[in-house]
């Protein structure tokens, strides 16, 4: 019987995301599916159709990024150029506790002025507004969505440090459903940020049953990543225990030195919740330098009540000499103020601040380092970003190869060319994936080739509940990442952020050729994934 066929991929060597060892075979397309595997000569193929020779390189089902922060930003810049030229067929938003759904009437409006730059209309407010907007929305790279936590007490509370009001929870109970009914694939949390820091375990359990109820997957930006990173971990797991929730552990890192020590530690407790039947897995990018908004620096009571609130006691003179104070007692054991970089501010007249230390910008300015972030968060109104590099790549190198780390890049998508070239973003915008290809795979040998795949594909997709993708399968859907194995590496640098990765040949999203031999076709042939 004859077979048409699409295209034919042949002489390939095949890493199917299970972590199996690779194979040399040919694969073949139809439509939008995987429709056969093996040697195709001879096979009564009618009519011949198009193929491509992949002597030499590696065919993987396409990298799955489940931990990304491209929520705006893919209705600005539909090729995701950063994303899919760094091997992306699918990412995930909505993390952190930060989602683009539901929007309170402050938050919207501060959406609606914040992107005013890129001309983009904030028209939605809800999550069926939102995935209304967002499928008429062409796009290069398949898109799921978690709903945050933050913005669901947002929605509700507000930025007020206070458990919620019964009345209040049941209605933050209803908001969660209706995104997870609209298509969410679960909730994130973001426990260091406002208005998450605010939120006690009890409320997270409430909420995480309904998650689990509703068969979605529950990511954490933990309450605490250095000092008390055990306490945290350890309230993370207890949220899963008593929901039956599905957890993420986001970006597992020991932040600060004298942290450093506690990787085995963190390690053993994970093992030991996997081993009692806790369903936990984590994700980690692979480099050693953190990304987040300057105002993380703030202590906590400060973010209570939102922007203005936050501005306000920053220019009340005894205030601020208070929270000056409180962020030099905070930062006693780590004086390297250099080792925080200005990544972005919002200001077009300011950009001369981006990549400079904040010690670099205390001596130009003949100020105090913590006059100089609270300088900038008056000035930019709170939209500025920093790097921070506390983490060690010893304990990077430990963590990649645990079984149930998953890779993510914790970044939005950027592109070389126009109004998200701005900036100094962190290099894991562009580089997650073939960092980890090239860096830790082959030239460390942390990872082998098939496990790092894996890592990128299966194991995300598995957790994520992706249906008919992940894997190099009959029937699946092609979404497909072909790379030299020889050549793959990152570009982007924290000096040249805005640099493509290179070794990454051709890229199908959804049977359609996205990236060919290295360039992207301009194809928008993504779709938006669902629960």
């Amino acid at each position: 019987m004859e077979k048409s066929f699409s295209l034919i991929i042949k002489n390939a060597t095949l890493v199917d995301g299970t972590g199996s060892p690779a194979i040399q075979s040919d694969l073949a397309i139809a439509g939008d599916k995987i429709v056969s595997l093996g040697k195709l000569d001879g096979m009564g193929m009618a009519p011949p159709c198009p193929s491509i020779d992949a002597t030499g390189l590696v065919v993987a089902p396409g990298f799955v990024d489940i931990h990304s922060h491209s929520d705006f930003l893919c209705l600005i810049e539909p090729k995701s150029p950063s994303k899919v030229l760094d091997g992306v067929t699918t990412e995930i938003c909505g993390n952190c506790g930060s989602s683009p759904f539901p929007l309170s009437e402050k938050t919207y409006q501060r959406k609606q002025e914040g992107y005013k730059k890129y001309d983009l209309e904030i028209d939605w407010q809800d999550a069926k507004g939102f995935f209304k907007r967002l499928e008429v929305t062409p796009s290069s790279i398949n898109r799921g969505f978690l709903v945050g936590h933050g913005s669901l007490r947002d929605f509700i509370i507000g930025y007020e440090n206070r458990h919620p009001a019964k009345e209040e929870l049941s209605r933050m109970e209803e908001e969660l459903i209706k995104a997870l009914e609209a298509g969410a694939l679960g909730m994130s949390s973001g426990l260091i940020y406002p208005p998450g820091c605010f939120a006690s375990k009890a409320e997270l359990i409430k909420l995480c049953k309904i998650v689990a109820r509703k068969g979605g997957v529950y990511t954490t930006h933990m309450r605490d990543e250095g000092d008390g990173v055990m306490e945290a971990i350890g309230e993370a797991l207890e949220v899963a225990r008593q929901s039956g929730v599905s957890l993420e552990i986001s970006h597992l890192k020991t932040a600060g030195q004298r942290n450093w020590p506690k990787l085995g530690s963190m390690i053993k407790l994970l093992e030991e919740a996997l081993s009692e039947g806790i369903r936990v897995s984590v994700d980690r990018y692979p480099y050693i330098a953190a990304a987040t908004d300057l105002g993380v620096l703030l202590p906590r009571w400060v973010q209570e009540g939102g922007i203005d609130k936050v501005l306000e006691r920053l220019t009340h003179p005894p205030t601020r000499e208070k929270i000056a104070q409180e962020i030099r007692e905070g930062r006693r054991h780590q004086n390297n103020w250099d080792s925080i970089v200005v990544s972005a501010v919002h200001s077009p007249n300011r950009k001369e601040l981006e990549g400079k230390g904040l010690g670099q910008l205390a001596t130009l300015w003949g100020k105090s380092p913590v006059d100089v972030v609270l300088d900038l968060l008056v000035e930019e109104k709170c939209r500025a970003w920093i790097l921070l590099f506390s983490m060690s790549e010893e304990n990077l190198e430990k963590i990649l190869p645990l079984p149930f780390v998953c890779v993510g890049s914790d970044s939005s998508l950027r592109a070389r060319e126009g109004p998200l070239s701005e900036g100094k973003p962190h290099p894991r915008a562009y580089g997650t994936f073939s960092r980890v290809l090239g860096r830790y795979a082959r030239e460390k040998g942390v990872l082998s080739m098939e496990g790092a795949v894996h890592k990128m594909t299966g194991l995300p997709a598995q957790k994520l509940g992706l249906y008919k993708r992940g894997l190099l399968k009959e029937g699946y859907f092609a979404d497909l990442t072909i790379f030299d194995p020889g050549k793959v590496t990152d570009r982007a640098t924290y000096q040249e952020p805005h640099n493509y990765s290179a070794g990454i040949e051709y890229v199908f999203v959804n049977g359609k050729l996205t990236v060919d031999k290295g360039q992207h076709t301009g194809t928008l042939g993504g779709l938006v994934l669902k629960r």
